[in-house]
């Protein structure tokens, strides 16, 4: 979402681990000393220079990146009511300090703070999901002369080429168990020794709330001045059209008051003269600046999907606000342009129009299989959930075996007793009817939100516990039904 920044990033390895105080877990290979490197730089840069273990395997060892649509709020403390220190937009990445509950301490640019470990993935997860990221790139930088890209992971193999210091390749893969990574040179995959290189990610970095606001400040002065330019040079051409127009009106006057025997010759000479006078401050007002047609409507509309409301008809003008699925606006004007003019809070703002809809909405309503017992149903969609713990959590799946978000667990899991429940934690959560938390039974649903949106939903699964599909780290857990986020209602189903 926006155009990412490269910010290198390094991996972190223990000092520990580099001094050899566990040899159980890492084998260290003998220390090149044919480069200008101590053991301080190995501490805080975190090479990868030895056997790598399956943990550290990966260019996202202690690293991670947002999966947040939009952004997520990096806080002071690890709690929404702390104050936001900055943002992390989506695929945005980060060093990771540390795990708080729930929360993960992040560094970022110039940001230090706390974010939702629901909103990000580290790791081998942000490895996986940074594959289909354009902008996101491992990358190797080579820290001696003559380092030798061999064409297997061997000693013994054939060396394809040789590279020098501050040469960076990209990385393929760091490879557990061995102390070789596979690159890539020119297009062409090879092996070099961990030793030889520092191995990075390139990511966009967070940025602070000061830097937001000054970013939106740019923003709207921009867009502030190219409309008082486009003003200045709408005026100015009005002004040159009409001085021209009444100088063609003259000249053509004086030319017909002319004898007969003078204008007779040149009539038509002066016709098409006259013409492309007349012409010219056209072509030269299309040039400058064309104003949006905008249709002028009045009608009631709904928002197909989640969607930005902006101050301008741009994908790039100020956002206003998100306004969820299903939400009903007044359209005051449909523009040329692909874009809809609505009246947001008093105020004329756009949305672009392929997420807007003349119709309604049907709201779908769950369809109730009452043969059995509300209780004992209850508690068997509980014994029903529990057998796919620890199945991966995949964002937008439905497959309680192969990988589910969070609404697409309770989605499914329902349909095994004949319930149709829609797809999303919003719509589910207005599904069955409302119980307060000290009225929860096995099986009861219940809605978190983050920041007043909802964001997540989970199973009741008795005793103050959930079950849910809750993040690319976790998979499907069961855990405390305070584990993150503010309880924004509870539906029972079964009833």
């Amino acid at each position: 979402m926006g155009k990412f920044r490269l910010a290198p990033c390094i991996f972190t390895i223990a000092a520990a681990t580099v001094l050899c105080t566990n040899p159980a877990a890492v084998h260290a290979a003998p220390i090149k000393t044919n480069y200008n490197i101590s053991v301080n730089d190995l501490d805080i840069q975190g090479k990868i220079i030895y056997t790598a273990t399956e943990e550290v395997a990966s260019p996202f060892y202690k690293k991670g990146i947002s999966m947040a649509e939009d952004c997520v709020m990096i806080r002071r403390e690890p709690s929404t009511d702390s104050e936001a220190v900055g943002k992390l937009y989506g695929g945005a990445g980060f060093e990771v300090l540390d795990k708080v509950d729930g929360w993960i301490h992040i560094r970022s640019g110039a940001c230090e703070g706390y974010v939702s470990e629901d909103y990000v993935v580290i790791g081998k997860d942000a490895e996986q999901a940074a594959s289909g990221l354009d902008a996101i790139s491992s990358y190797a930088k080579v820290l001696m002369e003559n380092v030798e890209i061999k064409v297997s992971a061997s000693d013994d193999s054939a060396v394809f080429t040789t590279l020098g210091a501050n040469d960076v390749i990209d990385v393929i893969s760091v490879i557990p168990g061995t102390d070789w990574t596979k690159v890539k040179v020119d297009g062409v995959e090879g092996y070099v020794k961990n030793q030889s290189v520092e191995v990075g990610v390139n990511y966009e970095s967070a940025i602070t709330m000061e830097e937001d606001a000054q970013r939106q400040a740019e923003i709207e002065a921009q867009t502030g001045a190219g409309e008082t330019q486009n003003q200045e040079t709408s005026q100015q051409t009005t002004e040159e059209t009409a001085s021209s127009q009444e100088q063609q009106t003259e000249s053509y006057v004086e030319e017909t008051e002319a004898p007969a025997e003078e204008t007779e010759a040149p009539q038509e000479q002066q016709t098409e003269s006259y013409v492309e006078e007349t012409e010219a401050p056209v072509e030269e007002t299309e040039e400058n600046y064309t104003p949006l047609y905008i249709q002028d409507v009045w009608e009631t509309v709904w928002t197909t999907d989640a969607v930005n409301v902006r101050a301008d008809a741009d994908f790039y003008a100020t956002r206003l606000d998100t306004l969820s699925e299903g939400t009903s606006i007044t359209r005051t004007g449909i523009c040329e342009n692909g874009w809809s003019r609505v009246d947001y809070n008093g105020t004329t703002a756009y949305i672009h129009s392929d997420y807007l809809t003349t119709t309604e909405p049907v709201k779908e309503e769950p369809v109730y299989n009452n043969s059995s017992s509300n209780s004992a149903l209850g508690q068997q969609i509980v014994d029903f959930a529990r057998q796919f713990l620890g199945n991966p959590y995949v964002y937008g799946g439905t497959s309680l075996t192969n990988g589910a978000d969070c609404s697409g667990f309770v989605q499914s899991v329902y349909a095994n007793f004949g319930y149709s429940l829609p797809r999303t934690c919003t719509t589910q959560s207005v599904c069955g009817r409302g119980v307060s938390v000290d009225e929860l039974q096995p099986g009861d649903l219940i809605v978190y939100s983050y920041y007043g949106e909802i964001e997540h939903i989970a199973i009741y699964s008795g005793n103050g516990n959930i079950i849910h599909a809750s993040n690319w780290d976790t998979g499907i857990i069961e855990t405390s039904m305070y584990y993150s986020g503010d309880i924004y209602c509870c539906r029972r189903i079964v009833d």
